[in-house]
């Protein structure tokens, strides 16, 4: 197999992780609260931003825009012009060209229309049976709560194991270990401890897990605002772990983010099956997405 193959095989299957992943966070109700592709800045260095495949966000304003009589393609132009609240917003950072909906039935999903110094204004479009069609418009802030990557490591071929996997390991363990305002600080004799600094400047610190859910669960805004959830969704196989012990990689992971998720290789090989190479008929219109998305 040459190296373009090779590269373009991985490329698809982290897109078929990237697409289970978000499909997911649509099945646990967290749609209106995703952007995709968005900068994050590490936590108090706005210098230094990484690219995150998923972030969640608070919603400041949300709207649900019927468009009926808008033909296809829908464009953010449209999306604009038809929703009067968005005519409301100040000194706007960015609007966009995108598609939100082509010609041929194409979406695009949490589409950016907009950016103020508050947040992105994210859409999604809705199509009912009859062939209706609203848009939910979705002011996020641009702070997020959580942050999901993904992470799909190949190993090239006629070697065990790819050098490149602890390297995407590291990077994906940096990320995750800079962008919350709850740090990981390890002792002597290897236990975690939590640090968040209170809005008095004093230092908070307990056993890392025990003071995460006491924030999550608690009511203090303080230290719920510069905290992210930070989730890792990586593919399960040969190179991560075996049953017996784990692997550097997966080790690099699991001590850098709050969770960690995995896909199996027989999980992603039913998504192919079941999808792509022998879909049923319910399934014909996401086929027809996904081919459209990720052509070649």
């Amino acid at each position: 197999m040459s190296c373009r193959k090779s590269h373009a095989a991985s490329t698809t299957a982290r897109g078929i992780v990237e697409i289970i992943t978000y499909y997911t966070l649509r099945a646990w109700g967290l749609r209106d609260h995703i952007a995709i592709e968005r900068p994050l800045a590490e936590f108090a260095n706005s210098e230094i931003r990484h690219n995150v495949e998923f972030s969640l966000h608070p919603i400041a304003w949300k709207e649900v825009v019927p468009i009926e009589q808008v033909k296809r393609p829908l464009t953010a132009a449209k999306i604009r012009k038809a929703c009067a609240t968005l005519g409301q917003f100040g000194a706007l950072v960015a609007t966009t060209t995108n598609d939100l909906l082509t010609t041929d039935g194409v979406l695009r999903n949490s589409c950016v229309i907009l950016e103020d110094d508050w947040g992105p204004v994210v859409c999604n479009v809705d199509l009912s049976e009859t062939g209706s069609q609203t848009v939910t418009l979705c002011h996020l802030h641009s702070h997020p709560f959580a942050v999901f990557e993904c992470k799909r490591v190949g190993v090239e071929e006629g070697m065990r194991k790819g050098p490149q996997t602890i390297e995407k390991a590291k990077q994906g363990a940096y990320v995750a270990r800079t962008v919350s305002a709850l740090q990981k600080v390890r002792l002597r004799n290897g236990q975690i401890l939590g640090v968040v600094e209170r809005s008095d400047g004093t230092l908070y610190t307990k056993d890392y897990n025990v003071l995460l859910s006491e924030i999550v669960k608690g009511n203090d805004p303080t230290l719920l605002a510069g905290l992210i959830l930070t989730v890792g969704v990586v593919s399960n196989h040969g190179n991560w772990f075996t049953s017996e012990r784990h692997n550097k990689e997966l080790k690099v992971l699991a001590q850098s983010y709050d969770w960690l998720l995995f896909l199996t290789d027989r999980g992603l090989a039913q998504f192919v099956s079941k999808l792509l190479l022998a879909p049923t008929p319910e399934l014909e219109p996401a086929r027809h997405a996904f081919l459209s998305s990720y052509p070649g």
